[in-house]
């Protein structure tokens, strides 16, 4: 088996909670991915903080700690390269990563930080054959796979709507999951159009302006229709709550479905989760990387993921609807579209 070389850009804080506005060590997860996984040779991290990046490099025993990530490609070369920065820095360090001659990137989400962002993105990418996979790792869930092979199925009939909430939490850092979920469930249709509203205050995180409470709504093509509360979960455990013509779709937490038709109720409950969906996710970029299939987490899927969540944004900015594709105006925005809301409020 081939051995490729790895690093983690933004290694994160140690010890840090799990919480909206925090700064989570998201990169201690991707080292875990790659130590577990075969024919992964982790060998440097990178990090503007000296403390977190040392305590990265005891615990996952790395040779390689730079503390400006461009040294770190030039010295070490990597071949597979994860990014757990803030997302206002995702589009330097792909540009980067694309001109050093770096392979593969797994990229934590949100993508992008703006929608100026995609276009010099997708070039770099394109130029140096670069592949690149959005941490949508949500998708490799057992329950969310049974989920979308239910609706595909038509166990439910046609879909009218989804409907889900991410208690105490934004539309962009956590919900982005969401977004991508419902659009997977949905065979990656085409989206119409969005409408968003948001309360936004003075909480900052992640680099960013961050809102409160905020909302989106939006259509695919066919009518079906889906709602994403960031802010607001749904109650009784209920992670996403999908209707139909002849039936409804329950998701309990990310481990169990609840299935309710004219023939009756059955519950399931698919198994795995937790560390093996990075594991999956690696290994569909490795096999994109040796020339096999792009992977649905793969760049040019995730970018409408982005769009989409970005749109909702820019509703909201607006006071209007926003129709998909953007426009030219929504393209321009270049810098992160809560900051706008912010500085309104």
């Amino acid at each position: 088996m081939k051995t490729y070389k790895t690093a983690v850009i933004g290694v994160g804080k140690p010890n840090q909670p799990f919480m909206k506005g925090g700064g989570h060590a998201i990169g201690h997860t991707h080292a875990e991915m790659f130590t577990e996984s075969p024919g992964m040779e982790l060998v440097a991290g990178g990090d503007i903080n000296p403390e977190n990046l040392n305590f990265f490099l005891q615990k996952f025993s790395v040779p390689h700690g730079f503390l400006d990530y461009r040294e770190m490609l030039d010295v070490v070369k990597p071949d597979i390269v994860s990014i757990g920065t803030y997302v206002g820095l995702h589009r330097q360090i792909l540009e980067d990563c694309a001109r050093a001659g770096v392979k593969g990137v797994l990229c934590e989400k949100p993508f992008l930080n703006s929608p100026s962002d995609v276009e010099p993105v997708r070039r770099a990418v394109d130029e140096s054959g670069m592949k690149v996979c959005v941490a949508h790792i949500r998708r490799y869930l057992p329950v969310m796979q049974r989920t979308r092979q239910l609706v595909r199925d038509g166990v439910i009939g046609q879909v009218i709507s989804y409907m889900t909430g991410v208690e105490n939490w934004d539309l962009s850092e956590m919900a982005s999951h969401w977004f991508d979920l419902i659009r997977m469930f949905h065979g990656d249709a085409p989206i119409k159009w969005v409408f968003g509203q948001a309360r936004v205050r003075e909480l900052r995180g992640y680099g960013h302006a961050m809102e409160d409470h905020a909302i989106a709504y939006f259509e695919f093509n066919d009518g079906a229709r889906a709602i994403v509360d960031g802010g607001r979960g749904l109650p009784n455990g209920i992670n996403f709550f999908i209707t139909g013509t002849a039936g409804t779709i329950r998701v309990m937490g990310e481990n169990t479905v609840v299935v309710d038709t004219i023939a009756g109720q059955r519950t399931e409950t698919p198994s795995g989760n937790g560390i093996g969906v990075w594991h999956t996710t690696l290994a569909k970029l490795v096999n994109w990387i040796e020339g096999g299939s792009e992977p649905e987490v793969a760049m040019d899927n995730a970018l409408k993921t982005l769009e989409v969540n970005q749109a909702a944004y820019i509703s909201a900015l607006r006071g209007d609807r926003v129709d998909l594709p953007l426009d030219e105006a929504a393209l321009a925005i270049n810098e992160y579209p809560v900051e706008f809301l912010a500085r309104r409020k």
